[in-house]
């Protein structure tokens, strides 16, 4: 008696895992999942039944937001438990971080339809107005690739790091707090995704210019609207469009680019850091 091994089309084992064929077609040129084999001559991909689980699994992982190249090292046993574990947790904080997000988004969607209904809306952030003297400062530059934490934040942490290392290096024991200002890069009248990060740090008038950092002084913001976000700067966009949201209902517009002053030591854990966002307004008349 001869004893067949079960195995699927690619077109069946693709039904069963609720996948497309071209998917599985790309888990096997990255190496993630390869069929059980390959017809020589035709070409044709069978898959045993034991390999449902593993594509169920791969499906799993990237559903709790892993990449690819990292499943692929869980799958092939690159990783010990681990490595793991520090992916599906740094996973889940992500995860976290979202419904978090989501939830002030939902409160300030909320606040809005109450606006379109007639009603007052209440302040999600508190606002005051407020000088803001000029400050010198020790700054350095560098492009992002576009707005938003994703771009910013690989940018402004390092370029936040090279000043304090350069005017450490100088001798500048102190300084600080830490600025940083975003502009939309228009140079030479060329459409860009580019946004253009100044770090800096507020140093007193014996600084100067020196290998790594230039020295200015910051002018003054005659009138600032200033909201203080708590917590991670990956949600820090939800607290600017609050503060703007209580400068259009109170009668103010924006004069100026936004500043952000970080109260906290980069070295804290982020869910800790306190930031000022300095935007500058004047009322309209």
């Amino acid at each position: 008696m001869v004893c067949l091994t079960l195995v699927y089309t690619i077109g069946e084992f693709a039904s069963i895992g609720r996948v497309t064929v071209r998917l599985l077609r790309y888990y096997d040129q990255i190496g993630l999942l390869a069929p059980a084999r390959v017809d020589p001559v035709s070409g044709y991909r069978w898959y045993e039944p034991e390999q449902a689980s593993t594509l169920t699994r791969i499906l799993q992982l990237r559903d709790f937001g892993l990449k690819l190249d990292d499943i692929t090292k869980i799958i092939n046993g690159r990783l010990d438990r681990t490595g793991e574990q520090a992916l599906l947790v740094g996973a889940r904080d992500a995860l976290q971080l979202e419904i978090e997000q989501n939830r002030i988004r939902l409160d300030r969607l909320d606040g809005y339809l109450r606006s379109t209904q007639g009603e007052t809306p209440e302040p999600t952030i508190p606002v005051e107005l407020t000088r803001i003297e000029p400050q010198r400062v020790a700054f350095a530059t560098a492009a992002a690739a576009g707005w938003g934490p994703i771009n910013i934040t690989p940018v402004i942490g390092p370029l936040l790091g090279h000043v304090a290392d350069r005017l450490e290096a100088a001798g500048v024991a102190q300084f600080g707090p830490a600025i940083a200002i975003y502009q939309a890069d228009g140079s030479a009248g060329v459409d860009s995704d580019r946004v253009r990060v100044t770090a800096a740090y507020v140093v007193d008038h014996t600084v100067r210019s020196a290998d790594g950092f230039d020295v200015t002084t910051l002018p003054a913001i005659e009138q600032a609207a200033v909201a203080v976000h708590h917590g991670s700067v990956a949600s820090i966009d939800q607290s600017w469009h609050a503060l703007m949201d209580w400068a259009d209902r109170n009668g103010y517009q924006p004069s100026g680019v936004c500043r952000e002053l970080y109260r906290t030591p980069g070295s804290e854990p982020q869910e800790t850091w306190v930031t000022d966002l300095q935007q500058p307004v004047t009322h309209r008349s």
